[in-house]
């Protein structure tokens, strides 16, 4: 009786031995072909994986053919594919850098394991083109910002498409934040937190303080109020631009280090900056921002001055931003701080029976220091003429 015929696994239309026989003996231009062919066919949805193990030994050798040209070509054609073995895809990796370079760059068969392990073993050139490459994880994220070194980290900082979270801009301050360069990179980063901005512009103004003194270019005193004042300008700054997502844990690090003072919240209402206002008395009070900004709006600040714990003296400048708010926000304008500040002034002068006529020098004096420039000088100048008059 007649035996049936063994079913063969298919091939993909040559016997591989036939491809052993190119790359043993073949010359570069027929193994180059050959590694072309082998590229196309393990990209073909159509080849089964059967077919596909059938050829990776011979796509293995070529992958490390003697002939640079070669490899090159394969490399060039290996990375258009979204699935590679792992042992081809290590050895293109492993190749000589201006393979495997270009390789790495835009290969979308690196998934983050791979990414990792060539960040482990690759050195520092292989280590760039991952940190560049739009769809890291974060996982390699952490490994780049925690291990790797400042060449590699500042690629990262200007990869637009690298999705970086706090703790990973607080691990490269720490790390790096010593370097002016690197240190340029976070702080032009739309992403850093505004905890660590306000971090460096404490620590920029120490070291101008430091320098005053050893200098004695001004009187210590003189030199106090200089850098204090720096540190001032330098945090609202920064509460001013940070996000409503970021603002509040701002806040909560001001108060946390005993930094946040009144001179800080009369600053920011003599800005018209009145939602970082808002949060810090959300912060000091412990209420809900909503009713915060209740008692700001609708009549009842007093109460909320006294819960924060504020000084007496800053109550009417404070009273005084919250109504010119509310008045902006009635009559659906947007005030630039210039007039912001105008609106203080007259409603410091004007609206109040209460606010005894003695008080208001002290008051127009916030302005004069914490205005914008126009309102400086008109608040300075009502000043002097009402303590001329008194």
């Amino acid at each position: 009786m007649m035996q049936p015929a063994l079913k063969q696994d298919p091939t993909f239309g040559l016997d591989i031995q036939v491809f052993m026989d190119v790359i043993a003996c073949g010359d570069a231009a027929r193994r180059t072909s050959l590694a072309l062919q082998i590229a196309r066919f393990l990209g073909d949805p159509a080849s089964s994986p059967g077919e596909r193990e059938q050829v990776l030994p011979a796509a293995r050798r070529l992958a490390a053919d003697e002939d640079i040209d070669v490899r090159c070509a394969f490399a060039e054609a290996l990375a258009e594919l979204a699935v590679l073995d792992a042992d081809l895809f290590f050895t293109v990796v492993s190749d000589e850098e201006e393979i495997a370079l270009p390789f790495l760059s835009v290969t979308p068969a690196l998934d983050a394991l791979r990414m990792l392990a060539v960040l482990r073993a690759g050195g520092e050139a292989r280590q760039a083109v991952i940190a560049a490459r739009p769809d890291l994880a974060p996982e390699v994220i952490e490994v780049i910002t925690r291990d790797l070194p400042l060449a590699v980290n500042a690629l990262l900082l200007e990869n637009p498409d690298a999705r970086l979270g706090p703790q990973h801009f607080r691990t490269l301050y720490q790390r790096f934040g010593a370097e002016p360069d690197m240190l340029d990179l976070l702080l032009a980063h739309p992403g850093l937190p505004p905890v660590i901005r306000i971090v460096q512009a404490r620590r920029a103004a120490t070291g101008i303080r430091t320098l005053l003194n050893e200098r004695a270019w001004l009187s210590s005193v003189h030199a106090a109020e200089l850098v204090i004042e720096a540190e001032e300008n330098a945090t609202l700054d920064v509460l001013s631009g940070a996000g409503r997502h970021d603002l509040p844990a701002a806040v909560a690090f001001l108060i946390d280090n005993e930094l946040l003072t009144p001179s800080l919240i009369v600053h920011a209402a003599c800005q018209g900056a009145m939602h970082v206002v808002a949060e810090c008395l959300a912060g000091l009070s412990g209420l809900p921002p909503r009713r915060v900004e209740e008692q700001m709006y609708q009549g009842r600040f007093k109460a909320l001055h006294a819960r924060c714990g504020l000084p007496p003296s800053c109550y009417w400048t404070l009273q005084a931003a919250c109504d010119v708010a509310e008045d902006e926000r009635q009559d659906g304008l947007r005030l630039s701080v210039e007039e912001f500040g105008a609106r203080i002034i007259e409603t410091l002068l004007t609206r109040y029976e209460a606010l005894p006529p003695s008080e208001q020098p002290r008051h127009l004096g916030f302005l004069g220091r914490y205005g914008d420039e126009n309102t400086r000088h008109l608040a300075s100048r009502l000043q002097a003429g009402l303590e001329r008059a008194a």
